[in-house]
């Protein structure tokens, strides 16, 4: 659904899922909007690099709460919204992006838990977090860059993949 945001830009809407990471949501808008992260930086008034840093939770950087209430308006979403998507502890994280298969085949998003550092074994399913593609190892990519849901390699769909046990 497109919105009419404080901007005066037109933008597509994109609802947040429970638990979903930040770093996924402004990937998800982004390509919705058909956004680089040059662009989308441009509508918040950070840098490039400032959205690149959101993105990845391993540079352990968050938006300020003016930074926040700017991209709230720009979403359309609250800024408590966001603020849940954050990392709990931005400084206790798991470098390397992880997922668990069974959850993205039930909501194809990425978990903000799922980077906790300390955990690695998804507390729904007890199955281990992966790091990698069990088919060919390949890390994954940057929940942000998640568009089609599979290994960039060798294409297996992230809801497909067995963790080895």
């Amino acid at each position: 659904m497109k919105q009419t945001d404080a901007f005066g830009e037109w933008v597509f809407r994109v609802e947040p899922y429970d638990g979903e990471s930040f770093g996924h949501y402004l990937g998800r808008f982004r390509r919705a909007n058909c956004l680089s992260r040059h662009s989308l930086a441009e509508l918040v008034g950070v840098t490039g690099v400032m959205i690149g840093d959101w993105e990845t939770p391993s540079r352990r950087r968050t938006p300020t709460a003016k930074q926040l209430a700017t991209l709230s308006q720009l979403f359309g979403i609250t800024t408590e919204q966001l603020t849940q998507m954050l990392p709990c502890d931005p400084l206790v994280l798991n470098l390397r992006t992880r997922l668990c298969p069974a959850c993205y085949a039930q909501v194809p998003i990425h978990q903000k838990v799922w980077q906790q550092a300390g955990v690695h074994v998804c507390e729904l399913h007890q199955q281990p977090l992966l790091t990698a593609c069990p088919a060919c190892g390949t890390d994954f990519r940057l929940p942000a860059l998640w568009e089609h849901g599979c290994c960039e390699y060798c294409w297996l769909p992230f809801s497909q993949m067995k963790p080895a046990l």
